[in-house]
């Protein structure tokens, strides 16, 4: 096989190959890859997580939160999920997370979206709402950003979250979204509805 002929190969090659990743680009501008979740079977593909503070009045142990499939009220089905946490020491963060396959090395946009229940309206900030995005499982809270008062209106508002990444030689990134404490008392919220656009 003379040069010209491998020329012409390699030179074939090459150009499929950038049509290729061009038309895939192109698709996946065109076409994001949309997550969504309203948690009629449970918690789908998320689990909980925390960092919270020691609880004084239980040596060893930390104050007590937990995130639950309730039917208590929703907004979309029959199901959310409760969010509780002891605030007393004023301080604590709780959230749901999950991680989703991306590619190497390129810049993503990605919003989170979804509904949060406060029974009631407070002009005192009894909480945050925060979420995260990015390449590492969050696991403190200052890994969140805050995108609202948790006590902004009594019912269901919706909330979201978007942020550009560059996913470096991570195939996952991670999304994350819970309430953080800001007031000393027993605090209850719930979510619902959530959606997450890559693109």
């Amino acid at each position: 096989m003379n040069l010209r002929i491998h020329v012409v190969i390699i030179t074939a090659v090459i150009t499929a190959m950038v049509i290729g990743i061009s038309t895939w680009y192109l698709y996946s501008s065109v076409n994001p890859q949309i997550i969504k979740e309203d948690f009629e079977n449970g918690f789908g593909e998320w689990v909980s997580d925390a960092d919270v503070p020691l609880d004084p009045n239980n040596p060893g142990h930390t104050v007590a939160w937990n995130i639950t499939h309730s039917t208590d009220i929703s907004s979309s089905g029959q199901h959310s999920l409760k969010l509780f946490i002891d605030g007393q020491q004023d301080d604590g963060t709780i959230w749901v997370e999950r991680k989703i396959a991306v590619r190497r090395n390129v810049r993503i946009n990605v919003n989170i979206s979804f509904d949060f229940y406060s029974e009631q309206e407070s002009f005192n900030t009894v909480a945050a709402i925060c979420a995260y995005t990015g390449i590492r499982n969050p696991e403190a809270e200052e890994s969140f950003s805050v995108i609202g008062p948790a006590n902004e209106v009594a019912g269901w508002k919706r909330y979201s979250l978007t942020a550009i990444i560059d996913t470096g030689s991570s195939e996952e990134i991670w999304v994350a979204l819970g309430i953080s404490v800001r007031w000393e008392t027993f605090i209850t919220y719930y979510i619902d509805n959530v959606e997450v656009e890559v693109k």
